[in-house]
């Protein structure tokens, strides 16, 4: 069984969005719909002409037949799917409604400063979205070969690392378990039998992933580190050649402010491949 069985690509005719959606056919998925949103007209216009509402959906259309058209350059069945509304909520109301199980979006580059929003509409469709989603950055290729999974011990990490060993076992993954011990300058040598004990704490966390995935046959690699967590799992996943980052969400659905929490948000918006954020809890 596929982990993820049907993809719900956010396309709008740009680069990030094309190239995100280029990046499905490495994920053993047997169903692909490309979802292209069209926005309310601006203004707060109400009720439009017909030749106002063909101009509007014109450039939606072109990106959904763009994309039928690359689907079938490489016998991968695709469908498509128009809709209106605001882009996060419409596109987690079609993840819902077709019984999506992971939205794939896009995203421009990963050069973004320290502490760089991630972009308001792939940081709100990760709000939104009822399940996992995939961000791609523009410069990012998705390989199921090397899997970064960060964890935490919290119940987020824990469902991550389910997903993670979940793809790992299904694409002959290699898998790298790392933990951070974010800790201010200088905790270390004030309290050292506490950061000793905590490490050690870090240590079993990534011990634990290493023997789950022992038990399934999945090579495991290990690290546990000390410092800004975010920039420690963005550098090592650049080091190791990380080719997906695996990781848990803070975040709530529905009408609730995005909650992601900072680390997996500045991971999202600077890491130099793609990123899974994985939901606690599902629908």
């Amino acid at each position: 069984m596929s982990t993820y069985n049907h993809i719900l690509a956010a396309v709008d005719g740009s680069t990030p969005s094309q190239h995100a959606l280029e990046q499905i056919p490495s994920l053993p998925v047997r169903r692909v719909t490309a979802a292209a949103v069209v926005p309310p007209p601006p203004g707060g216009l109400g009720d439009l002409s017909p030749e106002l509402e063909a101009r509007l959906r014109a450039p939606y259309e072109k990106a959904l037949a763009s994309c039928q058209k690359w689907a079938e350059g490489r016998d991968l069945s695709l469908e498509t799917l128009l809709i209106k509304g605001e882009p996060p909520e419409a596109l987690s109301e079609a993840a819902r409604d077709y019984s999506c199980d992971l939205v794939v979006i896009g995203k421009r580059g990963y050069d973004l400063p320290a502490g760089a929003q991630m972009g308001r509409i792939t940081e709100r469709v990760i709000g939104y979205c009822p399940n996992d989603v995939l961000v791609v950055p523009v410069r990012g290729t998705l390989n199921l070969g090397r899997l970064l999974l960060p964890v935490d011990g919290s119940r987020f990490s824990r469902r991550a690392a389910t997903q993670a060993l979940a793809l790992a076992a299904e694409s002959g993954s290699t898998l790298l378990a790392v933990s951070v011990l974010d800790a201010p300058p200088g905790f270390m040598k004030e309290v050292p039998e506490v950061a000793r004990d905590l490490m050690n704490n870090l240590e079993d966390l990534v011990a634990g992933v290493a023997q789950k995935a022992a038990d399934q046959g999945i090579a495991c690699e290990t690290r546990v580190g000390v410092g800004p967590a975010y920039r420690l799992i963005v550098e090592l996943a650049g080091e190791w050649d990380a080719g997906l980052i695996v990781m848990g969400s803070h975040g709530r659905t529905g009408h609730k402010r995005l909650l992601m929490g900072s680390v997996t948000e500045r991971v999202v918006g600077q890491a130099p491949c793609p990123v899974l954020v994985v939901k606690a809890d599902k629908g």
